[in-house]
Formats: structure tokens, sequence, C-alpha cells
């Protein structure tokens, strides 16, 4: 798959910030997820780059 880093990455996030690790890890980085995941990165990237762009 192209995009397992990213999706895995998502997933990972996912796992631990919004379910606070108390669902499967794999489940989460699952092939019928990957939508879910890059979607989560990107809203992480678009905040940690308001952050950056609003503070430095």
């Amino acid at each position: 798959m192209r995009y397992e880093l990213l999706t895995d990455l998502g997933g990972f996030l996912w796992w631990l910030l919004i379910k606070f690790c108390k669902t499967n890890l794999e489940e989460e980085q699952s092939k019928n997820r990957w939508s879910r995941n890059i979607f989560f990165l990107i809203i992480i990237g678009l905040i940690l780059s308001f952050i950056t762009a609003k503070f430095f």
C-alpha cells in the first residue's frame, strides 16, 4: 500500500490520543480505517502548523 506508513502513524496517534490505548492497535491500523487515519494525521498537522505559525 502506498500510504501504509502514514496510515500506521495516523492509527497510532488516534489510538494514543483519542482511544487512550483502550482498543487494539492492530485494529486501528487496519486497511478499513486508512481514510480516518490519514484524515486524523492531516488534522494534527494543521493544528501543529497553526500553532507554529501563530507563536513562532
